[in-house]
This record gives C-alpha cells, structure tokens and sequence, in this order.
C-alpha cells in the first residue's frame, strides 16, 4: 500500500504538469503587446487637448513583426485618432519607441492622464498573411523615469 507521502508526491507532480503544459496557452493569449506611455508639451484647444505621446512598447507576441502599424483609438468605441509610422522590423521580446503628437478630446486626456490609460492596438499580419489586432497594455511611466528615457 503506497504512502500518504507517496501519494501527496504524485498528487503535487500531476498538479505542476499540468500547469506548465497550461502556461504557453495563457502567454499566447495574454499580453502580445506591453509597455509604458507618457504624456508632455500639453496644450488645451478648446474642448480639445494637444499632447505629444510616447510609447516604449514590448512585444511578446511570439513571432519577429514586419511593417506592424500601432494605432491610438478613441476610448471607448474605436475612433482612429492616429497611428505612428510602420515599424520595418520588431523582434520578438524587444521593444520599439515612438512618439507623436494627437490632437483629442478634452475627456480622452483626462482618462489617460488619471485614471486609464490610451486605447493603443498593434496591427500587423500573422505568418499566414493574416491580419492581427493585438491591445496594448500600458503603465503610465512616471516623470523621473520620463525625463531619464
């Protein structure tokens, strides 16, 4: 007859195999795209808001990207408030950096300011040639680390 020990043994291996074999399917469908924002030369324009936005983004999508487009949209809904220019080459498990300048409403600011944080979405094509749509998971990077950056 096995041990108490013997089986509590078992029981811990069983439960590690089965979440490590479980943990690739929840980095795939996780955060592909990660990273900081931050938000300077603020100018209001009536009820309208000039901000320069930066992006230091990650990406762990599991694949090398090419021409990937990263777009900003209105939140909630999906207005395009702009996008920066293509990315040629982004490897898996490095960052890019960007920043431009948006023009948005008033209440989009005060969002990614306090509270939220930008609606920011990678599009890109899969190795099929398919069109992708990755969300971006963003921390506002704090001033001191934005002046250093």
């Amino acid at each position: 007859m096995p041990s108490t020990r013997s089986i509590r043994v078992v029981i811990a291996a069983l439960f590690a195999a089965l979440l490590l074999a479980g943990a690739p399917a929840i980095a795939k469908d996780g955060r592909d795209f990660a990273g900081f924002y931050s938000l300077s030369s603020v100018a209001q324009q009536g009820d309208a808001v000039r901000v320069t936005l930066e992006l230091q983004l990650f990406n762990y999508s599991g694949a090398d990207l090419r021409d990937a487009v990263i777009a900003v949209r209105q939140s909630p809904g999906m207005a395009d408030l702009g996008s920066f220019a293509p990315v040629p080459l982004w490897r898996d498990g490095h960052d890019v950096v960007v920043g431009r300048q948006f023009t948005v409403p008033r209440s989009e600011f005060e969002q990614w300011s306090t509270h939220g944080q930008p609606n920011v979405v990678v599009l890109h094509t899969d190795s099929d040639g398919q069109p992708c749509r990755g969300t971006a998971q963003l921390t506002q990077r704090p001033e001191a680390l934005s002046a250093a950056h």
